[in-house]
């Protein structure tokens, strides 16, 4: 593992809910319709059982790559859990291009078959019925046959076609992403205590961890109700939904067991939460390294862990534990702070790059 990872304390500024200051009250109403406030600073010790199942596979297969995890393609760790805001216009171009091409692959292939047939019976001067039986075995034989290629076929294209076709504009695209990544960075930094999420065009919103209402939100779609945690900035009622931690999720209890993930993440009086892209890095957090060694925590658990047998059997525990909490009972530590200093004082001890309240 990378030294440079390696860290001796935490900030002052970082977040710490057995010892969180006097804060301003809010300008407005914390009570948002549609929406359920969650309580901050009391823990469940949950994480989110379907993200879980994803970042384990996630884990292994970037481990057979970057076995010491220093890959800058690695955006969780220690420090600081960095992620993108939502990019509709590139996750339109990722659905356009397969759409494109097996659109091409079928309607294109019969076509081609039909404008084939018709000019091979033009040359040869088949009958009308010889023409009409080609063509009603090589059209429907040909989407048969389109239809089974078409996987195959696009995910090539999506991977060694695209690299190929893109091979001579590589370094080109590279820049241009790289400017991309970095406009739309955001982060979680466990050591500042700061959250900083990207707004595009080169600006960011920065703020205290402890400045964030978190709301679990109703989505109600054509298939049923779903949820999502959306982030509201206390103090400005900025709201942030379209963050890698806002996907819609079909169940309330994976949401709330994100946000516990997250805020006992920014938690410096808490260990790291044992989910899989954080295993790699829990020997570098002081407060994790000490906790792993009283628990006798298998080092590589996510690592060498057989998913499918985790599933059948502790999975299923974990995911009963998630659904079945509590989670009604929790009590904010933050809420009681509330009211107990004025904004003009606080505006003094507030980091000078966070935005201004």
């Amino acid at each position: 593992m990378s030294e440079g990872l390696n860290i001796s304390s935490y900030s002052s500024e970082a977040f710490r809910a057995k010892n969180i200051n006097p804060l301003p009250v809010s300008p407005g109403s914390r009570e948002r319709i549609g929406e359920e406030l969650q309580p901050i600073g009391v823990y469940a010790g949950a994480i989110p059982y379907l993200g879980t199942i994803q970042d384990v596979a996630a884990l292994q297969d970037h481990e057979t790559s970057d076995p010491e995890f220093t890959s800058s393609d690695w955006w969780w760790n220690h420090q600081r859990i960095r992620f993108l805001n939502e990019k509709f216009g590139f996750k339109l171009l990722l659905l356009i291009v397969p759409f494109v091409w097996i659109l091409t692959l079928v309607i294109g292939g019969m076509a081609l078959i039909g404008w084939g047939v018709l000019t091979i019976a033009g040359v040869y001067d088949l009958p009308g019925l010889l023409v009409g039986i080609l063509g009603l075995i090589l059209v429907p034989g040909w989407m048969l046959i389109s239809f089974w290629i078409a996987r195959p076929t696009t995910n090539w294209l999506m991977s060694t076609g695209m690299g190929f076709v893109l091979k001579p504009f590589e370094k080109a695209i590279n820049k241009s992403l790289d400017k991309t990544l970095d406009d739309g960075c955001s982060e979680f930094n466990r050591i500042t205590g700061q959250v900083q999420l990207a707004l595009g065009g080169g600006r960011f919103f920065r703020a205290p961890f402890v400045e964030f209402d978190a709301y679990v939100d109703r989505v109600i779609q054509q298939s049923g109700v779903f949820y999502r945690l959306i982030l509201v900035h206390r103090y400005t009622q900025k709201s942030f939904h379209k963050m890698a931690f806002s996907s819609i999720e079909p169940s309330k209890s994976e949401v709330l067991a994100t946000w516990d993930m997250l805020q006992t993440y920014m938690d410096v009086t808490q260990p790291l939460p044992d989910v899989p892209r954080l295993e790699p890095f829990r020997h570098l957090d002081p407060v994790t390294a000490e906790h792993d060694l009283h628990t006798c925590r298998n080092p590589r658990f996510w690592r060498d862990l057989d998913l499918e047998a985790w599933r059948e059997g502790e999975g299923k525990e974990w995911l009963k534990r998630q659904e079945e909490y509590p989670w009604n009972k929790r009590k904010c530590r933050l809420t009681p702070q509330l009211g107990k200093i004025s904004m003009a004082e606080y505006r003094k001890l507030r980091p000078a790059d966070a935005w201004p309240v």
